[in-house]
Parts: structure tokens; C-alpha cells; sequence
């Protein structure tokens, strides 16, 4: 019964760290939100001439320019239309998009949902590819598998992503006609078919991810099979396949999570890429089309999202350290 008690009683206080951790990590990204999204709304301010007319057109008349002006309170200082907007925000409201008038937070939405489906199958593949092909030539250093995956790797990271983007297209697409080059089905919509949609997109982004976990895991697991209680496990006469899943990936996990880190901001960014590339509407999509229409209203809530999305990534790993290994303080 004593010991019962000691245990709930440490889980109640790890809980109570783990709360307190995220606290202050939201605490810090507070600053770095309202420097962000105060830049993007003083955006409209450091455009040269009025932002109205720039989105009006050169034909615009007076009148018109007074009206989107007056409506989206151009017209007005940059910090009270800052306050007005953070005020909006507190509630909710997000605006609407200039032209078709639709719920910028519905907007954001519909559109992050296909980025994320996109970076996250992106990450599976990644980590499906390089983590257990890095365990396979970490145990076999120096072998000609090993020589090989290191060369293609070096080249795959030195290759840009738009490079990427193009060559795969090219090749699945135009040449092959085995995927589309173009458009997207939802998951609710056809599960098959948004699988047959996603596939190329996932594809071009994976190539860069999965060499770069293949790099890192591999140089990780290398340093790890040489500790002494890994050298111990083989006198002992230890399976490989036991001591690579038992004494050397658990040990490798933080760097692993780390990287997992790194690679899904890369990929929210590599988004842009692909999704301009291949027509999908995702969050880079919609970046660029806002920017070429000058939608100010959705560029700024991007800008927003995206910080809170790195903002809780990096919680994410930081409390993830601690899952992993219980001595790491996340305090």
C-alpha cells in the first residue's frame, strides 16, 4: 500500500511538471507570436503606396480605395488596427478573404489538413526508410551496403527540392503516367483515390527527408555500438537484432526526435514546393496564392499559424525528451 501511494504520488508530480513545462514554453512563444504577427500586419504600412491601391489595381477609383480602406482599416494606425485584429483573434474571427469573402479560419483549416496529411505521411515514410536501413549498416560498417547507402544519401541531400519536385513529376507523372501530375481528392471524399493523389507529393519530399535520417541515425547508432555495455552485450553472445532494438535504439531515440523535430519544419516548408508544383491546396498554396493576390488577411493568418505550429512542435520534442528518458528535467 506504501509503495502503491509513493507511485501515485510520483505521477501526479511528473504530471504537474509536464503542465508546467508547456506553460512556460507557451509563456516564451507569447513575445515571439505578437513580434510576428505585428510585423504581418505592418506589412500593409511598409508596401510602397497605398495598400489598397495595390490590390485595387492602377484602375481603381478614389472611391474604391476609400471603401477597402475603410473596411479593412487601412486607413487607421498600424498598432489599433494591431489591436483590433488581436481582439478578433481572442474571439475567433480571423476576417474573411478579400475577394471570395470566405471565413479565413474555415479557409486555414480545410488547408492545413491537407499540409499535414501530406508532412506527417512524409515524416512515416522518412523514418520507415532511413532509421531501419541506418540500424542495418551501423551494425556492418565499412561493408559495401554501407559504402553504397552513404554515397546515394550524400547525393539525395545535396539535390535541391524543387530539383527533386521536377525529376519525380517528370518521371511518374509525364513519363511513366503512373500518378497524377495535378489535383487532390480528400480522405472523406475517396480514400483510395487520395492516397493516389498523395503519393507524388509525399514521394518528392521524402527523398531529402529519409537520406538525412538515414545520415544522423546512422552516425548516432555507430557511436552507441561502441560503448562499453554494448561491447558487454556482444561478448555475451547477444543477437544483433536483439542489441540493435534493445541497448542501441532507445539510447538514440532523443537525437532521432530531434531530427523528427527539424524534418517537420522542413517539411511545412517544403510544402510551398510541392503544393505550387503540383496544384494541391494545401497551406503553400494558399501562401502563394494570398501573395499574388495581395490578401493580406489570409497572409497574416498564415503567418500566425505557422508560428504556433512551430511553437508546439518544439514542445512536442521537449516533452518528448523526457518520455523517453525520465532523468532529463523539463522544467
Amino acid at each position: 500500500m506504501f509503495h502503491l501511494t509513493i507511485g501515485v504520488r510520483s505521477l501526479r508530480i511528473a504530471k504537474l511538471s509536464y503542465l508546467k513545462a508547456v506553460g512556460v514554453r507557451l509563456l516564451a512563444g507569447i513575445p515571439v507570436f505578437l513580434l510576428v504577427t505585428f510585423s504581418a500586419t505592418a506589412l500593409s504600412s511598409l508596401m510602397p503606396g497605398s495598400a489598397a491601391q495595390l490590390i485595387l489595381g492602377e484602375n481603381a477609383t478614389q472611391a474604391q480605395i476609400d471603401a477597402l480602406n475603410s473596411r479593412y482599416g487601412y486607413d487607421l494606425p498600424v498598432w489599433e488596427r494591431y489591436l483590433g485584429w488581436l481582439g478578433r483573434l481572442l474571439q475567433g474571427d480571423l476576417g474573411q478573404t478579400m475577394f471570395s469573402q470566405q471565413s479565413v479560419a474555415k479557409l486555414l483549416v480545410d488547408r492545413a489538413a491537407v499540409t499535414f496529411e501530406i508532412a506527417l505521411l512524409a515524416m512515416f515514410v522518412s523514418l520507415l526508410i532511413g532509421v531501419p536501413l541506418a540500424m542495418y549498416t551501423a551494425s556492418r560498417p565499412g561493408g559495401i551496403v554501407d559504402t553504397v547507402l552513404r554515397a546515394v544519401s550524400s547525393v539525395m541531400l545535396s539535390i535541391p527540392t524543387f530539383v527533386i519536385v521536377v525529376l519525380l513529376g517528370f518521371v511518374f507523372a509525364i513519363v511513366l503516367r503512373w500518378l497524377p501530375a495535378t489535383g487532390w481528392v480528400t480522405f472523406g471524399e475517396d480514400p483510395i483515390g487520395n492516397l493516389y493523389y498523395v503519393a507524388l507529393p509525399v514521394m518528392c519530399l521524402s527523398v531529402h527527408q529519409a537520406a538525412y535520417f538515414y545520415r544522423v541515425s546512422r552516425s548516432e547508432f555507430v557511436a552507441i555500438l561502441q560503448e562499453d555495455y554494448v561491447l558487454v552485450a556482444r561478448a555475451k553472445g547477444l543477437p544483433t537484432r536483439y542489441i540493435l532494438m534493445r541497448h542501441v535504439l532507445r539510447p538514440a531515440s532523443p537525437q532521432v526526435l530531434t531530427v523528427m523535430g527539424l524534418s517537420m519544419t522542413y517539411l511545412l516548408g517544403g510544402s510551398f514546393i510541392v503544393e505550387s508544383y503540383f496544384a494541391v491546396p494545401g497551406i503553400g498554396w494558399t501562401v502563394l496564392n494570398a501573395v499574388s493576390s495581395h490578401d493580406l488577411p489570409v497572409m497574416q493568418a498564415i503567418l500566425s499559424l505557422t508560428v504556433v505550429i512551430f511553437v508546439v512542435i518544439f514542445i512536442l520534442v521537449d516533452l518528448g525528451y523526457a518520455l523517453i528518458d525520465p532523468r532529463v528535467d523539463v522544467s
